[in-house]
Parts: structure tokens; sequence; C-alpha cells
């Protein structure tokens, strides 16, 4: 089916063995109907190593220092090494893409929390170029709601650097009349503390402050802005939620703000507060969901 990504999905590969930070280490693995039912057919001592690493719920059981169990020394699949992509499981193969629907458009992305999509999606200002290609997945649900008319808005007002970057985040703010979040740090820094993270040692750099933002960042602050507005706006099913998430993308913009505002300027290190925040939040539906929720009761 055809589906539109942003422009610099093309710029996107995995880089495998030299990845610093893989995604098949710390993260629940699931497998699927289809790829399951190759698992039972396959044979030799992979074969049966597999089944007996899926648990009955479907999930691969990782190595006790998080790892899975088929990565190799390399840091390379071994299944795919020995019979191939195809005997993977979607998870494995789609990550880091993600896909929604809007009206009858299918959009795609890649997700913050794979430090080489990271990169990309940090150092790329073509966030409201698009691309059409031919990619092989579920279509998502439909949803009613369309969200297109303010997405394009927004990336619009964004890449618009005749008006400072402070003015047009202040823009967005109002034109959804949402609470200025460093008006009220205590208590979003309060709840922030209360989210369930994947290494505690993170709870306390993940916070907001009344910084003033780093001019000699904006650049990033706006790409951030603008795929946390993509993937997370986009999906609204009513205009009240629409508003609550840009809420929740304005919150993880000045977390990440407030993380950077000591950081060394440098693409590698920017990328990667940014992956942090992404994997502590964004991957996390119950942290997502908490603070989409908390901005439902405050407007």
């Amino acid at each position: 089916m055809k589906i539109y990504f942003p422009s610099y999905y093309r710029k996107f590969k995995c880089i495998a063995d030299k990845c610093k930070n893989s995604c098949c280490t710390g993260w629940e693995i699931d497998v699927d109907d289809l790829t399951m039912e190759k698992y039972r057919g396959l044979g030799g001592e992979l074969g049966e190593e597999i089944r007996a690493r899926v648990c009955a719920d479907r999930v691969i059981e990782m190595c006790d220092d998080g790892r899975c169990p088929f990565l190799d020394d390399m840091g390379l699949c071994r299944i795919i090494s020995a019979v191939g992509e195809g005997y993977i499981s979607d998870i494995c193969r789609e990550h880091p893409r993600f896909y929604h629907r809007v009206g009858d458009k299918v959009f795609g992305g890649i997700g913050l929390s794979c430090e080489e999509a990271a990169r990309i999606i940090l150092s790329s200002d073509d966030y409201s170029e698009f691309i059409e290609l031919e990619h092989n997945v579920e279509p998502p649900s439909e949803t009613d709601f369309d969200t297109l008319t303010e997405v394009s808005f927004l990336f619009s007002l964004l890449s618009d650097k005749s008006i400072p970057y402070g003015d047009r985040i202040e823009a967005v703010r109002c034109r959804y009349d949402l609470p200025d979040v460093l008006e009220e740090s205590a208590e979003w820094n309060r709840i922030l503390s209360e989210l369930e993270y994947l290494d505690e040692s993170r709870e306390g750099l993940i916070s907001v402050d009344r910084i003033k933002p780093r001019e000699d960042l904006a650049d990033y602050y706006t790409r951030l802005l603008a795929y946390l507005i993509f993937r997370h706006v986009s999906v609204a099913d009513n205009y009240d939620n629409l508003r609550t998430r840009v809420g929740f993308c304005l919150l993880l913009l000045a977390i990440f703000e407030n993380m950077t505002a000591d950081s060394e300027n440098g693409l590698e290190i920017i990328s990667d507060i940014a992956r942090v925040i992404s994997e502590e939040i964004e991957y996390s539906e119950d942290n997502t969901d908490s603070l989409i929720f908390e901005f439902e009761c405050k407007i």
C-alpha cells in the first residue's frame, strides 16, 4: 500500500552492530501469529532454541542482562543471519517505524527512541515535506477527525524562522489555550517523578524548570517539536484530544530544553538526550497516557 513518509525517511537505514543502544536490548519483543507459525515449522537447533525461548504469552524470554538471546557477539541477529529477515517478528522488522491513518491517507515515520532515527530527525528541516512510498504493512484503523489542517498550520509556523523561536512556541501554546508548564514546574516535576522508568537513574534528569532556551539549539528544538506533533497530534480523534496532545508535545519539548541547557552543542549528544526522553516517556504507553490525562484535567 502507498504510505506518506517525511522526506527524511529516505535517509534511514538500521546501523545494526554500529548501534550503541540496540533496540534488541531492554525491550519486550512480541512474536506475531504469522512469525510464530514459521517458528513452529523451523527445523534444526535454531528452531528448537527459538521455540524454547518464546513464552506462553508470545514474548521472547530475554537474557539476564536484558539482551535478546538471538543477538550474536557483534550485535547482529542470528535469526536473520541464518534464515533471513522473513523469520523475525513484525515488531523487529518494522522498528523504529510507526504508522497512523488520517482520512484516506496512511502516514509513516521513524521513532525518536532509535539513535540513528534521532540523528536524522534532529538534523532535518524537511519535516513538512512528504514522499509517497510502497510499503507492506497492515493499514491502521481510520479516524473520522481530520488533523491535517492543524498539523499543516503548525508545521508552517514552526518553519518560519523570521519569527523568533520563543515566539513560535508561545504562538503554539496560545492557539490552543494551553497552560505554561514552566509556571507549574514544581507540579509537573512531581508528576514526572511518579512515572515508571526503564532506567530509574534517569528519573531526576527528566524534569522541567524555568530556564531560557538556548538560541544556538533552536533548530534542534523546532525539529523535535515537529516530530512530536507529527507522531502524537496527527492521531487525535477530536479537537479537545488534539489540544491535550499538543500540550503533551510542549511538555516533552520543555524537558528537552531543560536537559540540553548545559550540554555540549553536538548532534550526537543532543540526539542522545532526545532518545532518552523518547525511550522513557514517548515509548511507554502508560507514561504517555498519564501525561496526556494530566493535560485533560488542566484544560
